[in-house]
């Protein structure tokens, strides 16, 4: 029989001990809940808008890894329940989302390569961190299919060719809205397993 909260250990860079079990779970699910309105926001509002211009697009990229960073960053510093290997990861990849943000941001019309590139490179950044943090177990299923989406997501964009603004916004937005959905399922299934596991 398992133990009450044996269901949340084994996180890569994160405490297997009980006591650190739940802050773990909480970090993570809260991570995926924020992940998945952010994803769906930006995925519904550049699939609704076909005709955006290239400043527009990356105005709402720049927004959306500004915020993608943020939490990685706030969550390295104050989330209870890191190893320092945890806490390093998340804070150094959250400022390298800050400033990919920062400069979309900042450069809004420089070319749609250059966006392209920005959003490939961070959607493999943001998709390999999520699969580290996840642990082999059933319960983070849909967190691993969120990595793994996320990864093949900026595969896509860098190495796909891209003809227009408005292919740019079709294929991020529908890859957005996929992210979405395994993100907030991820965050149900995990917390039925709590559920589960406090019973136990």
């Amino acid at each position: 029989m398992s133990t009450p909260n044996s269901e949340f250990q084994g996180f890569a860079f994160y405490g297997d001990s009980a006591n650190t079990a739940k802050a773990t779970v909480k970090v993570i699910q809260t991570g995926l809940i924020i992940g998945a309105v952010l994803s769906a926001l930006v995925g519904i509002i550049v699939l609704s808008w076909p005709m955006a211009t290239l400043v527009v697009v990356a105005v709402l990229f720049g927004l959306y890894f500004l915020v993608r960073g943020i939490v990685r960053v706030a969550v390295g510093i104050f989330a209870p329940g890191l190893t320092a290997g945890g806490r390093t990861l998340s804070i150094i990849l959250g400022v390298l989302l800050v400033a990919v943000g920062i400069f979309a941001l900042k450069n809004p019309g420089d070319s749609l390569a250059l966006l392209g590139i920005l959003i490939g490179i961070s959607w493999i950044i943001d998709g390999i961190a999520t699969l580290v943090e996840s642990s082999n177990k059933a319960s983070r299923g849909f967190a691993i299919a969120a990595g793994i989406i996320s990864v093949a997501a900026g595969v896509v964009v860098l190495f796909v060719p891209i003809d227009g603004v408005a292919t740019l916004t079709i294929i991020a937005g529908i890859f957005l809205i996929v992210l979405a959905v395994a993100q907030a399922l991820g965050a149900i299934t995990l917390a039925a397993a709590a559920k589960k596991a406090t019973q136990a």
